[in-house]
C-alpha cells in the first residue's frame, strides 16, 4: 500500500493505491495541518487500518513551509522518508530553461500523462491556479499559468468596492445582464476562452494533439471546455509513476 500525497496552495489531496490503479482519495484544507500530529488526527479517521499497511509516501508539493510537517509525519508514523516529487530527466525530459523551477504538480501531471496516455499532449488542470503544460515524444516544452477561478473572483471582490463575491459557474449567455452574470462571464467563460486559444495556438504549431483536464475546478467547466479526457486522479497517478517507477 502506497500513500500518495498532492499539497497544494488550497487543498491537498491524499490518496491511497496498491497498484496505482484503482485509488482512494481524500481532500483536506492544506492549512489545518500545522503539525505531524495535527496531520496524524485527520488521516487516521479516514485511512484506519490501512495505515498499518504503507509502505512508501511519495508527495508532490508547492507549499514548501508543508514540507517539514510531511517530513516528520513520515518519520514519526512511518519510519520512513517521503519521496518527493521534482523535474529530473527519465520517462520525461525537461526542454525549459530552469526546470527546478516546475511545480512539483504539474511535474507529476506530465509523467501521469506519458505514463498513463501518450507521450504528446496537453494537459491543462484548474486548481489556486490554472496551468497548460505540453509534453511532446515525452519532453516537457513548458506552458502556460492563469490565476485560477475562484482567486479571480475574490480578488475582484477584494479589489474593488462594490463589486459582489459571487457563484463560480458557467454563463450560458453571451452577455451579462447583472453584476453577477457579468463576473461569472468574465471569470469562467473567459478562462475558457483564454485556454481553448492557447490550446489552438499550440496545435498550430505542433499539430493535433490529445487535450486532458484535471484539477479541483476543473468540473466547473468541464462541460463547455473542449477536451478529450478528463482525469481527476491524474497528479495522483503521476507522483505514484514518478515515485514508485511502475
Amino acid at each position: 500500500m502506497y500513500l500518495l500525497i498532492d499539497v497544494g496552495n488550497t487543498h491537498s489531496v491524499f490518496s491511497t493505491t496498491e497498484d496505482g490503479k484503482v485509488f482512494k482519495r481524500w481532500r483536506l484544507s492544506t492549512g489545518i495541518f500545522q503539525t505531524e500530529d495535527e496531520l496524524f488526527s485527520h488521516l487516521y479517521p479516514l485511512l484506519g487500518d490501512a495505515m498499518r499497511k504503507i509502505e512508501g509516501i511519495g508527495v508532490a508539493s508547492v507549499v514548501p513551509t508543508q514540507n517539514i510537517v510531511i517530513e516528520r509525519f513520515s518519520r514519526k508514523y512511518f519510519s520512513m522518508d517521503p519521496i518527493w516529487v521534482k523535474a529530473k530527466d527519465g520517462c520525461v525530459r525537461w526542454n525549459v530553461k530552469n526546470p527546478g523551477e516546475i511545480g512539483a504538480d504539474r511535474v507529476a501531471n506530465v509523467v501521469g500523462f506519458v505514463k498513463e496516455y501518450e507521450s504528446s499532449g496537453i494537459i491543462i488542470d484548474m486548481g489556486t491556479a490554472t496551468t497548460v503544460d505540453l509534453v511532446v515524444e515525452g519532453s516537457y516544452e513548458g506552458g502556460a499559468i492563469l490565476p485560477g477561478l475562484f482567486m479571480m473572483v475574490h480578488s475582484l471582490f477584494r479589489g474593488t468596492a462594490k463589486l459582489p463575491l459571487v457563484e463560480v459557474k458557467p454563463a450560458d449567455f453571451v452577455v451579462g445582464k447583472d453584476t453577477e452574470e457579468n463576473i461569472q462571464l468574465g471569470v469562467v467563460n473567459g478562462t475558457v476562452y483564454a485556454l481553448e486559444g492557447i490550446v489552438k495556438r499550440i496545435k498550430g504549431m505542433y499539430g493535433e494533439l490529445p487535450v486532458v483536464l484535471t484539477g479541483g475546478q476543473s468540473k466547473i467547466v468541464r462541460e463547455i471546455l473542449r477536451h478529450e479526457i478528463f482525469d481527476e486522479d491524474l497528479t495522483i497517478k503521476g507522483v505514484f509513476h514518478f515515485c514508485f517507477g511502475k
